[in-house]
């Protein structure tokens, strides 16, 4: 990790809803100017986790600091200093987009002469500028995300949290959002987000895996990569299930992960492995679409990060 100053600081927190255990004893550093990302399934404790750094909830033990405050003892400091997106879209739909930015600077207290300076900066930071007459509720997916990024930037927070602020947005705002983050670090944001999409992750100076409200494993993606010792052949075919089993049968231990449309088959030798695979395939009649070698990816890593603590296999 980075030696420069540390703006967030975790220590064991833990927190429970009903019996529940959402955030299980989780510590970890985020230094200023990183862009960090909390990568896990669903119910992982990722929102749960994030909402207790921004002081949203208590923690029932454990400790933190964001940004030298305590998130017990100084919640009111941390709120003046951060931004926190939430999961949802959480604006006023009925409101033009600047009439949204408009009310998150009474919100933070903002003079109104800043408050116009600042608006007219998130606008053309965002490329909303041309629909700032818009009414929220009548914007696409990726443009409501853009403008609750604004708002979150009116109060100039020097942290940002972001909780899967990309899902559901398509790929192509997807890449022009993080192209916005990407320029809110090279401004010295910091940047703290949680988010599904592994590939997402791999743009973030570094990684944690959180699994069943614990960080299983945190490093940056290449040292991830890297420390993944095998290498990876895709299976592209319309009959994945036939050709899993046709595989299995001649090799009863061989890591196969089901990966979307797609086999991601770990192993050694994937040469000599892959020549064997496409006979295996042709002697089964099993119609092959794509067979290639590639390198791992974070979900390589994580779902082998999985398997060898014991989580499951996939």
């Amino acid at each position: 990790m980075s030696t420069s100053q540390i703006v967030i600081e975790a220590q064991n927190l833990f927190k429970e809803f009903s019996g529940i255990i959402a955030v299980n004893e989780v510590s970890l550093n985020v230094s200023k100017g990183e862009i960090f990302s909390l990568v896990g399934p669903d119910g992982a404790g990722k929102s749960t986790f994030i909402r207790l750094l921004c002081t949203i909830l208590a923690p029932d033990s454990g400790s933190a600091r964001v940004l030298g405050f305590d998130i017990r003892k100084e919640p009111e400091e941390i709120r003046r200093l951060v931004g926190y997106m939430p999961q949802k879209f959480s604006l006023y739909e009925d409101l033009t987009v600047e009439e949204n930015l408009n009310f998150y600077a009474h919100i933070f207290s903002i003079p109104l002469e800043e408050a116009q300076k600042r608006e007219d900066e998130v606008l053309k930071f965002s490329r909303l500028a041309p629909f700032r007459n818009k009414r929220a509720g009548t914007l696409s997916g990726g443009m409501k995300q853009k403008l609750a990024l604004s708002c979150t930037l009116m109060h100039s927070p020097s942290i940002l949290f972001l909780d899967e602020p990309t899902t559901g947005v398509d790929p192509i705002s997807r890449r022009e959002f993080w192209q916005l983050l990407f320029d809110l670090k090279a401004k010295g944001t910091t940047i703290f987000l949680a988010t599904p999409y592994l590939e997402e992750a791999e743009r973030s100076n570094r990684v944690a895996f959180m699994h069943t409200g614990r960080i299983i494993a945190c490093n940056t993606p290449e040292k991830f990569k890297t420390s993944f010792k095998e290498k990876i052949i895709r299976l592209k075919s319309d009959h994945l299930l036939e050709a899993k089993e046709a595989l299995l049968k001649v090799w009863p231990d061989l890591k196969i992960i089901n990966y979307g449309s797609e086999l991601r088959i770990i192993s050694g030798d994937v040469s000599e492995r892959k020549r064997k695979i496409s006979k295996i395939l042709m002697k089964n009649a099993i119609p092959l679409a794509e067979l290639e070698i590639t390198d791992p990816d974070l979900n390589d890593v994580f779902i082998q990060i999985l398997q060898e603590k014991n989580y499951g296999n996939n």
